[in-house]
């Protein structure tokens, strides 16, 4: 299986649109992930076959970083690219001298909160009733690390 990552192009929004169906909570929309690119956010993609199949959106400021957004097509699960596209992030940041990171999360997102763990991204607050869901609203969870 030959997975390669390269910067984001308008015609992955085709593909990145259906991934961020995929999720339990869609929250991005096709202008949405085009100002990202018109940003020159770090806008990542996973392409196997010459499709994205996943991705990742940063906003890297001055000092820290915020990740906005982070989608793996369920078929390409499990197969540790969420964890390739953070590690990969990660050491971007790290060569800015960026010294921190912060995301949020669904609190009910029990793989993403376990992935972060795994990169040592610790709780730091909580927006009540952030996300909303088909079945109400629900939590999100600050997580942050300090390179």
């Amino acid at each position: 299986m030959q997975i390669t990552e390269s910067d984001a192009i308008e015609s992955d929004f085709k593909h990145i649109l259906l991934i961020e169906h995929q999720n339990e909570v869609a929250l991005w929309s096709l202008k949405n992930f085009q100002e990202s690119l018109t940003a020159k956010d770090y806008f990542k993609v996973m392409r196997f076959n010459d499709e994205a199949v996943a991705f990742i959106i940063a906003k890297v400021m001055n000092y820290e970083c915020e990740i906005l957004n982070l989608g793996v097509e369920i078929s390409m699960r499990k197969k540790k690219l969420a964890s390739k596209l953070l590690h990969n992030l990660i050491d971007y940041v790290k060569s800015r001298n960026i010294k921190q990171i912060f995301l949020e999360v669904r609190a009910s997102n029990i793989a993403a909160v376990n992935l972060y763990d795994k990169f040592k991204f610790n709780e730091i607050g909580c927006r009540p009733n952030y996300y909303i869901t088909e079945n109400g609203k629900e939590d999100a969870l600050i997580m942050g690390v300090d390179l």
